[in-house]
Order: structure tokens, then sequence, then C-alpha cells
């Protein structure tokens, strides 16, 4: 019995030969170290031939090819096996502790977004603003600074972190210069340096996320990436919801100018860990290594799950595997979705491991006609213009909301503070259910998380227009906190998994200048919307009106995302195309190659 593989060197191919004459025993141990290698890994068992003179062979199929770094680890003894495991086990640790810091840093980033809100009133104190001037000059202007500054800087910090060796550092370098004006507004004593001070730090806001999900789309795979998305979109609600927590509660007793100290300075020092402890990514390597010749066979043998039946010389050894397969169909969704979750993550551990001189090497780079390109993708317009529309609530929600609570109906700025957490709390739900669930509707079918998310947007609108317009919440308020946790959930299902399509949709080298036009497009509805719902205010002489018009943007919203269900699929395999055309071959994989030639 010898067993079918591709070898790098003629030497172990010969010693597959020889192992003809081997005794039957040695043949087993060597078929019990490969299945077990196979089981850990999610793989199916490796197949072997028989080989005898006296019957008949089937005609053959061409063998599953696999690389070397499979054949030496198949060859391996137990210890070697045992030290394999355990480095995917590391590299698994390390993908997601740099998710956790670029995390971290995001959150305490957009926490400062919004610390003035819950103590405008002070502020204008301090300032001898009007009501009027309080809406228009510290709600409206101020944001529309983040979009004065923030947007040119995050096409900048986008074109650059397609060019850069290092992105984690430019990471740093754009935290420090949007932070530290942070750190100065505690010495501000006039109102335009109020103003020049929140407008660089839009920098910082603007020009991470860019950054943030071209790093994360290098480490992890298309089959993960709505999940691990949803960790940074929810450190962004969670950093705006701890922030204005924060600010309500530090900004009464200390005043308003403490919280941007407390925000910044962990963003500062997160931002520096993230520098000093995060490996760069090999740009591209996660897409390569999956749509790459050498590991589609493997991606297609663990799709099918183990012990299903793969031909390697015509005869599978794998029948009690594929009978205890069968009687497991029946088994219930959860258990199944728990499997195709674990071998997703195991597929992942696996493409991180493999060295460079594996794999087919991506050359991609960037310049302006692939940026011209990508923006004339139809799917990346259809979220463009849908995040126009979908930030104009949260401008309401973020400028405007815990005031209006306390001004107009009456509550004390802790009640509005609550409804404000409950909202974040609702989100965090929203944002981690929908990656999830979005996740696994991309992996059956790609176009139906389209669905998903126009409908949870459009449906998100509903419980806003309860507490804009009612002067009754109920016992304790108990009316206004579950609309609020309602409306978080339903309107936080969308941005997790608009990103992971984003990051799908778009070659490696492009998605630094994608994710900066959508982060532009992003400012645009957060920093004019809140000046646009400041000119209806003016208009309607009130804020009520203003806000229900705010929030019927969601249906528009919602309308162009239900479009995207036409085009999803087809733009995923464009970008796939695209990269395959990118991809050119290691001197290591050629010499590889040839010499499996040359044995045949």
């Amino acid at each position: 019995m010898s067993h079918e593989r591709a070898s790098s060197s003629s030497s172990s191919f010969a010693g597959l030969v020889s192992s003809e004459s081997s005794s039957e025993s040695s043949s087993s141990v060597s078929e019990q170290r490969t299945n077990s290698i196979h089981k850990a890994l999610l793989l199916p068992p490796k197949q072997t031939s028989m080989e005898t003179s006296s019957s008949p062979k089937p005609p053959p199929k061409p063998p599953v090819h696999m690389t070397s770094s499979f054949v030496d680890t198949v060859t391996a003894d137990d210890d070697d096996i045992e030290e394999d495991i355990d480095e995917r086990k590391t590299s698994r640790k390390q993908r997601y502790f740099s998710v956790f810091l670029m995390t971290t840093t995001s959150a305490f980033l957009y926490a400062d977004q919004n610390l003035l809100s819950p103590n405008l009133s002070q502020a204008a104190e301090e300032f001898n603003f009007s009501d009027r001037e309080k809406d228009v000059k510290l709600a409206g202007w101020l944001q529309l600074a983040f979009f004065v500054v923030g947007s040119p800087a995050s096409l900048i910090i986008g074109w650059m972190c397609d060019k850069t060796e290092s992105r984690v550092r430019l990471l740093f370098l754009t935290t420090l210069i949007g932070e530290g004006p942070c750190l100065a507004t505690y010495w501000v004593t006039k109102y335009w340096q109020l103003f020049m001070l929140r407008a660089m730090t839009g920098i910082a806001v603007g020009g991470c996320l860019p950054l943030l999900f071209s790093l994360c789309g290098d480490l992890f795979s298309h089959k993960t990436r709505a999940k691990v998305a949803s960790f940074l979109t929810i450190a962004t609600g969670a950093g705006i919801a701890f922030g204005q927590i924060m600010s309500g509660a530090v900004g009464p007793k200390y005043g308003w100018k403490v919280p941007f100290v407390v925000s910044a300075a962990p963003a500062v020092f997160f931002a520096f860990l993230t520098w000093m402890l995060v490996d760069e990514p090999v740009r591209g390597g996660m897409d390569v290594k999956v749509n790459g010749n050498h590991f589609g066979h493997q991606n297609r043998a663990a799709s099918r799950g183990v012990g299903e039946e793969s031909e390697e010389g015509g005869v599978a050894i794998g029948g009690e595997e594929k009978k205890k397969k069968k009687k497991q169909k029946k088994s219930s969704c959860k258990d199944s979705s728990k499997s195709s979750s674990k071998r997703d993550e195991n597929e992942d551990d696996i493409i991180s491991q493999l060295s460079v001189s594996d794999i087919e090497i991506y050359s991609g780079k960037m310049d302006v006609q692939k940026l011209k390109r990508q923006l004339r993708v139809k799917t990346n317009v259809l979220v463009f213009i849908q995040g126009v529309f979908g930030t104009i609530p949260w401008g309401v929600l973020n400028a405007y909301f815990v005031d209006y609570l306390h001004a107009n109906r009456g509550l004390t700025v802790g009640q509005g503070t609550a409804a404000v957490t409950l909202f974040g709390l609702g989100g965090a739900i929203g944002v981690i259910g929908g990656g999830v669930w979005g996740q696994r509707l991309y992996n059956r079918n790609k176009s139906s998380v389209a669905v998903l998310m126009g409908l949870s947007t459009m449906l998100g609108a509903l419980p806003s227009y309860y507490f804009v317009n009612s002067t009754y919440f109920g016992p304790s308020e108990s009316l206004l906190y579950f609309s609020c946790f309602v409306t978080g959930i339903l309107c936080s299902l969308t941005p997790p998994n608009v990103r992971a399509v984003l990051m799908n949709i778009n070659p490696p080298e492009t998605r630094g200048s994608v994710f900066a036009c959508y982060s532009q497009v992003d400012d645009i509805g957060k920093g004019l919307g809140p000046v646009f719902i400041a000119g209806l205010i003016v208009v309607f002489n009130g804020r009520q009106i203003a806000f229900n018009v705010a929030f019927s943007m969601w249906f528009i919203c919602g309308l162009f995302l239900l479009m995207m269900k036409g085009t999803i699929e087809k733009d995923a395999e464009t970008a796939s195309r695209q990269m395959e055309a990118e991809i050119v071959r290691s001197p290591a994989r050629e010499r590889t190659q040839n010499e499996e030639d040359n044995n045949v």
C-alpha cells in the first residue's frame, strides 16, 4: 500500500514508493497519523489506492494536490503534529488579540465624537450662547467640523493605507494627530478654539476606519469577515455610548472639558500598543490563499465534510465515516451551525500558517485607474448612497437626543443618558447578532444579506416615531427605554454586514481607499446631518418635526440596501477574477511544481 501525494523532493517520493515493501502494521500507523491530522483540521481523511497485480485498477482520476507544508505535516511524528496544531491555535489567538487592540483603540477614538452632547447646556452657558445658538453652533457646526477636516483626511489616509508598508504604524500616527487636539480641548476659552480642535479630531475618527478594515480584511477570510467586522462596528457604537455615559457622569461634577481628557489618553495608549505588538499582515494573503489553486481543493474538501467520498486512484476508504455522516444529517440546525462556524475558524487558522514560499504571491498594487474602477462598482455605489441617508438619524441621536429629552420632554440628564445607554445596549446586541446572522446568510447565498439589511433598517424607523412624538413614556419611562432598546437592535444589524460586503467585493489593494470613500459618505451624514436638522429646526420653528423627517431617512436607506440584492453576487465574482489576475507564483512554488511534474 502506498500513499499518492505531491512532494517537493524526489527523495520523499522515492521513500513513498519504497514503502510498498513495508509491513502492513507500519502502513496502518501512517494512515492513522494522516487521518488524525485531517480530523484535527476538519478535513476529510486522506484517501489511498490499492495497488495489486491480481486485480484491475479503475481509471485514475486527478489527485488532490497539497502544498509541501502539508506533506511535511503528514509525515511528521506525533510530537510535530501536536506542535503544528498548537501553532495554529497560537495564530488564532494572535489574530484575535490584534482585533482586540484595534477595537479598543477604535472605541476610545469614537468615544470623543459626542462627548459634548450630554453637557451642551453647560458649554452654552460658558460661551454665553442662547438656546438657538446652542443648537446651531455646538450641536450643528461642531459636527460639521468633523466633516470639513475629517473627510478629506480620510481620503488621504485611505490612499496611504493602500500604499504604505506598515498600516499599524500609520494607525498610531493618525490617532496621535487626531487625539492630541482632543486632549487640548481641556484648555479652550474661546468658541473658535473649540471649533478648530474638534475639526482636528475628525482626522483620527475619519482616518481610522479605512485602516482598521484594511487590516481586518488581511487577517480573516470572507467566511468570517462579517463576524469580525461586528467587533469593529460594536467598538464604534460602544465607544460613542461610553463617551456619552462617561460625559454625562463626569461633566456635571467636574466640568464639560474633563471627559475629553478621559477619552483621548487611552486612545493614544492603545494605538501605541497596536503599533508595537501587532505584526503587519500580508496584503491579500487571506484572499489568495483561499482562491489560489493550491488551497482550493482543500477548501472544497473541507466544505464537503469529514468522511465524504474523495477519490484518489479510484478507491476511497471513508465508508464508515460516510455512513455516520448520513445518520447525522437529521441533527439539529444548532449543531450544524456550530460545526460550520468551527470549520470556518479552522480554515482561517490553516491559511494563516501557510508560509509565503508555499503560496501564490498577490502582486496587486493600487493606482488611480483601479480606484476609478472600484468607484464604478454597483454595490459600492449603492453602499455610498444608502450611507448618506442612513447616517442622518444618527446625527439626531448623537447630537440632540439627550438634550431633547431633557429640555423638551422634562426628563433629567440622567434619564436621557439612560435612554441612550439602552439604545447602545440594543445596538451592541444588534451588531453581534447581525454579524453572525449575516455571515451565515452570506455563506449560503450572498445576495440574501441585502434583504436582511434593507428590512431591518426600515423597521428600525418605526419605534423612533414613538420616542420623538410621545409625551408619556409609561411608568418610570419604561416605554421610552424599551423603544430605544428595540430601535438600537434593528438599526444595528446593517453596519457589520455592509462593511463585510465592502471587504469582499473589493480587491485587497483597494480596500483602504474604498473604505475612505465610505468613511467620507459616513461623515457627510454625521457632519451635515446635524446641520441639515438644525436648518429644519429653524424652518419649522421646533425640533419635533425636524426629528421625524430625520428618522424617515431610514426608509430611503433601506430601499437602496434592498437594491443590492441584484448586485452583490456579481460584484463578488468580479472581484475574485480581478484578484486571480494579480496572482504570480513564488519561486519556491515554481520549483515545487517543476519537481512534481518531473516525478510524474
